[in-house]
């Protein structure tokens, strides 16, 4: 009899913890972000890409990252070349990885940019210099301009990924909501371009 009183505790306890959670709406659809503002240009030897992504950072993501949550926005990058009678051509393509921690002692961001095998450091006390810096792609080298044809129609496209870095126990039963964060962007796609010689 008592351990069927504790099974209905335990019951009641899950129900009412869980109920709220499935009132909540996702965030991944309310964010509603996108990317904008997608700029190509060509130096003396590479393609060089421009981007912003709008409206990544909600409340919630704010505060998570305020509150000492690692969390990375993942841009991916695909360089497609026009074909008439086939399907577009993928010319070249790259991930960049972008990661924000707060530090809370020290009271200070730690941002970090992966692009291939290069890696940008920086640190600021400054919120707004991470929205910045986390929401933007400047000058990106996605591929060497004498890989492509003068002659050629291409064109770039770019989507992003809003993830929480996974966290240990305890933290990831206390800090539980996380996981609502992860946003996907559709692709963004630039308009078609030609190299000059």
């Amino acid at each position: 009899m008592v351990r069927f009183r504790f099974l209905r505790f335990c019951a009641l306890q899950l129900l009412f913890v869980s109920l709220p959670l499935l009132c909540l709406p996702c965030v991944g659809e309310a964010a509603g972000a996108k990317i904008t503002d997608l700029i190509i240009t060509q130096s003396a030897e590479n393609l060089l890409v421009f981007a912003t992504l709008r409206d990544a950072f909600t409340r919630e993501i704010e505060e998570g990252i305020v509150n000492g949550v690692s969390t990375s926005f993942t841009f991916y990058l695909r360089l497609m070349k026009e074909r008439n009678m086939w399907a577009d051509q993928e010319v070249a393509s790259l991930t960049v990885r972008q990661t924000v921690a707060y530090d809370l002692l020290k009271d200070r961001f730690s941002f970090t940019s992966q692009n291939g095998n290069q890696t940008l450091t920086r640190v600021t006390n400054n919120f707004g210099d991470i929205r910045r810096w986390m929401s933007s792609l400047d000058g990106i080298k996605l591929a060497s301009s004498q890989d492509l044809k003068p002659g050629e129609l291409y064109y770039v496209q770019v989507r992003a990924e809003i993830r929480s870095i996974k966290l240990v126990f305890p933290l990831n039963i206390l800090l539980f909501f996380v996981s609502f964060w992860d946003v996907d962007t559709p692709w963004s796609t630039s308009a078609l371009f030609r190299i000059g010689k």
